[in-house]
């Protein structure tokens, strides 16, 4: 696909076992959505922060409140979506912004899609085969690529 969309990551997959990664700043993840044809957003912040997918029902508001910073940084890094290869992380920062919404006043409608999903629309797949058409947020960005 062409580079118009930028794409920074959350995760709660550590680098653990890939030589010579970085466990503060891994690039695996950057070099896979580069490779793919999209832009990475290197200095996002919450690159490796976790969404709380653990508290997720224990305590809500905790999570919520992570899940909000980890938006909150792919805003402010003028970010189009967020990919991440947590599927964890892809359904608790999805699902969860309309309750953070309402919660905090924000607007909140950042597309989180799965690494796969990226991989497949770059393989020239269609949006459905990518399904794309199964995101609470829709990725309109790489649906629109995927529809090309």
């Amino acid at each position: 696909p062409p580079r118009s969309t930028l794409f920074p990551y959350t995760t709660l997959f550590r680098s653990f076992g890939i030589a010579g990664e970085s466990f503060e700043n891994p690039m695996y993840l950057d070099k896979l959505v580069e490779t793919l044809g999209a832009d990475p957003i290197k200095a996002y912040d919450k690159k490796v922060q976790c969404c709380g997918g653990a508290l997720a029902f224990s305590e809500p508001e905790k999570s919520q409140e992570m899940i909000k910073g980890i938006i909150e940084s792919a805003y402010d890094s003028a970010a189009d979506m967020i990919v991440t290869p947590c599927p964890v992380c892809q359904m608790n920062v999805e699902v969860y912004q309309d309750q953070i919404n309402a919660r905090s006043g924000t607007k909140f409608s950042m597309p989180v899609v799965y690494y796969s999903q990226l991989m497949d629309v770059a393989f020239g797949r269609s949006a459905k085969d990518a399904a794309l058409d199964q995101q609470i947020i829709k990725a309109k960005p790489l649906e629109e690529i995927a529809n090309k």
